[in-house]
């Protein structure tokens, strides 16, 4: 039956996310999940997977199941795939999850780029920095964490031309 799929998936998901879910370094990830079903019985729902990167924008990875197959972007979100093994896809969502902190690090130091590039200072960008940090008390997820802070700090100080 297609739905064993679907709840095949949404278990092994479940094992998985469990690890990251509401961490900072992980964006507060959640998982929210829409069951549905269509008319001729087939199972069509869909989930998603958010997280929000320093400052506070939100990335979402989605799933769909349609006509007995999973759909998905590729890791680019530039073609779609077609996937029939929910262990296929939940692999391919668990490397997603991994590099998380990773893609929070690069888009903390191209704010930090475009901060300096807008004519902020060095004094600034720090000021900027310590209002992300303190950001967790209010949004979780678009906080940075202590190594996040660290990092972006060495970035700022070793950048050629950051000013003072």
């Amino acid at each position: 039956m297609s739905s064993d799929r679907w709840q095949e998936l949404r278990r092994l998901l479940n094992e998985v996310v469990t690890d990251y879910a509401g961490r900072v370094e992980y964006g507060n990830l959640r998982l929210e999940v829409y069951d549905g079903d269509s008319s001729d019985g087939q199972a069509d729902a869909r989930l998603a997977m958010a997280y929000e990167i320093p400052g506070g924008s939100t990335n979402q990875v989605g799933v769909s199941y349609e006509e007995g197959a999973f759909r998905m972007l590729d890791a680019k979100a530039e073609d779609e795939l077609v996937v029939a093994d929910p262990g296929e896809v939940v692999a391919k969502l668990h490397e997603h999850i991994r590099g998380i902190p990773d893609y929070r690090r690069r888009r903390l130091r191209q704010d930090i780029d475009q901060w300096l590039h807008d004519g902020s200072t060095q004094h600034d960008v720090l000021e900027e920095l310590n209002r992300l940090l303190r950001l967790g008390y209010e949004f979780r997820g678009g906080t940075v964490t202590v190594d996040e802070l660290i990092d972006a700090c060495c970035y700022l100080v070793d950048r050629p031309n950051s000013g003072g």
